[in-house]
């Protein structure tokens, strides 16, 4: 109760990237009950070229970060690629009110797009759109998790291990942009090949990058799949594959790789769901928990985001 009134009577401040208490700001996240590598302050400042700034409360007990673009003189707010959920972080729950004082804030900036993570959505309902997002409680047998999964996934599964597809630890940093440049051209617009090196190679020097490369019986490389460490969770970043000879569904089988290993301990494999249908289907054949998070908008202008 303590806590609430203390919330209630204290002041918003807005801190701009360059003034900003990187060491308060830090405790504040990785403390916080929905710690999100999203929110790193490293891990903002590549994303978005360290335009972005932050609302916090008290000294900074409660923390919300806010991705900036400038197009044509226009500041506004663009949920960044590679970050699925921003939002309000903090140790221990806040009132609804004060809550509703970092909502307002972000309601004065022109908003493109801003995503409040799941445990706001949950707990604060804030405005905006409910998006899905599918998360696997790996703290439990390996056989039981096998079993939950559909038909097809399992199939899927058997499949690769009947043609003796290899999965290990990759040993060429470049084997996921040596596929995506071969074969996902159509999406340079979203993402660019010089980006794609910078954001991996900062995440390896992090060590917040798993890596897994899959190979066939010949040992040649048929796909590439990126993990994000983010705390308890296993956040799956990037799946890019030889479009002329995997064809038999390497992505199941690498997460499920990922999944056996952690099964029995206190983590999460976090699909970064997804609103295409197919897509969604995929995930759904592991039977995680659907999950959601909150897209708002209050702006609408189309401009690339890298």
């Amino acid at each position: 109760m303590g806590f609430y009134i203390f919330a209630e009577m204290s002041q918003l401040q807005k801190i701009k990237r360059k003034n900003l208490d990187l060491e308060k700001y830090s405790r504040a996240l990785n403390y916080s009950i929905n710690y999100r590598i999203y929110a790193e302050h490293w891990y903002l400042d590549l994303l978005t070229d360290e335009q972005w700034e932050c609302w916090i409360y008290g000294d900074y007990e409660v923390i919300m970060p806010v991705p900036l673009q400038f197009k044509f003189g226009i500041k506004f707010v663009l949920q960044p690629i590679y970050c699925q959920q921003l939002g309000v972080f903090y140790r221990e729950e806040i009132s609804d009110e004060l809550f509703r004082e970092f909502e307002n804030k972000l309601h004065k900036y022109r908003v493109r797009a801003y995503h409040f993570n799941e445990e706001n959505t949950e707990r604060y309902q804030p405005e905006g759109e409910k998006r899905v997002n599918y998360v696997l409680d790996l703290n439990r047998p390996y056989d039981e998790t096998f079993q939950n999964y559909s038909k097809h996934r399992r199939k899927d599964i058997r499949k690769s291990e009947r043609l003796g597809v290899i999965i290990e630890l990759a040993k060429n940093k470049n084997s996921f942009i040596e596929l995506f440049k071969q074969y996902y051209s159509h999406i340079k617009r979203q993402v660019s090949e010089s980006f794609l090196i910078k954001y991996t190679e900062v995440l390896m020097n992090k060590n917040k990058l798993v890596h897994y490369d899959v190979l066939n019986q010949e040992r040649e490389l048929i796909a590439s799949q990126f993990f994000l460490d983010s705390g308890n969770r296993r956040i799956c970043i990037g799946f890019a594959r030889n479009k002329e000879t995997e064809n038999h569904n390497a992505s199941a089988f690498v997460k499920n790789h990922l999944i056996e290993e952690l099964s029995g301990q206190e983590f999460f494999l976090d699909f970064e769901g997804s609103m295409i249908l197919e897509v969604a289907h995929f995930m759904e054949g592991f039977s995680p928990e659907k999950r959601h998070y909150t897209s708002y908008t209050n702006f609408s202008v189309k401009f690339s985001r890298r």
